[in-house]
């Protein structure tokens, strides 16, 4: 969603940091805002905004710190800790102090931390913000192991659609406070009721004239074209092109998902 959708919000009432104004919200059968033990102990909260570590401390006692904390067992805390360490590249700077690192590598510690007492649900508020372009692929790595596993709800909040796209298979869409769409993130284009994009390249230069009654045009050169067209079409399209032009390469794609996300706040306004 939008800035002001209800995104970071959403996240606070779901881990008892904002009381809801009005309705009743349960997670794991608990009441957020009561803050109960034993639902702390099964969720994990990491601010893509906000640093959690102790600035002076390293990784390793911050993960100490954790241990005692939540009361993690030593077996338990052994394993995670293992995993997470793997997971998240962080064997050589867990020594170093917070101070001394990086952004990303400060962030890639903060999610090792959040899960070390293994929570069942992970909310992650816009984990890759102010990231490089290796530092929040590596976070996506981690996240996307993490879903894997199959055991725990992670849910993200971004701005940056390559987090939604390389991690989310479901989407929620906020805009105001009111949900515009929650359902699997390949069904988006259908929704909007958007189009396919046919993208050609010719072996040489042809006959653009007689493909622009195909669709609409959206790049034209000498050798390439781009077409869109409703997705009922663009088979039939595409077979068309290939039985009457000489092709080196055609490819159907749905538009990016800034542009269907924006299609869909444009219908509400």
């Amino acid at each position: 969603g939008p800035n002001g959708a209800g995104k970071t919000t959403t996240l606070k009432m779901l881990c008892g940091i904002l009381y809801p104004s009005e309705g009743r919200l349960e997670v794991l059968g608990y009441t957020p805002s009561r803050r109960e033990k034993g639902f702390l102990k099964s969720i994990a909260y990491v601010s893509g905004q906000r640093n959690r570590l102790f600035w002076d401390l390293p990784a390793e006692d911050y993960f100490q710190f954790c241990k005692a904390v939540y009361e993690i067992p030593d077996d338990l805390y052994e394993r995670n800790r293992r995993r997470v360490i793997e997971l998240a590249e962080i064997g050589d700077i867990l020594t170093v102090p917070q101070r001394k690192l990086s952004f990303g590598q400060r962030k890639r510690c903060e999610l090792a931390a959040a899960l070390l007492h293994d929570p069942k649900i992970i909310l992650l508020d816009e984990p890759t913000n102010a990231m490089d372009l290796i530092s929040a692929g590596r976070v996506r790595q981690f996240l996307r192991e993490e879903a894997r596993e199959g055991n725990r709800a992670v849910i993200v909040t971004s701005h940056n659609m390559s987090d939604i796209e390389s991690v989310c298979e479901r989407v929620t869409i906020l805009d105001r406070g009111a949900l515009l769409y929650d359902g699997p993130r390949r069904n988006l284009n259908h929704v909007d009721q958007s189009v396919k994009r046919i993208r050609v390249r010719f072996q040489s230069p042809c006959q653009i004239e007689p493909l622009q009654q195909l669709g609409k045009v959206t790049l034209l050169q000498e050798d390439e074209i781009t077409i869109e067209v409703e997705p009922a079409h663009a088979p039939g399209v595409a077979s068309h092109i290939l039985s009457t032009s000489p092709v080196r390469d055609i490819s159907i794609t749905d538009p990016p998902l800034e542009e269907i996300l924006a299609s869909i706040y444009r219908k509400t306004l």
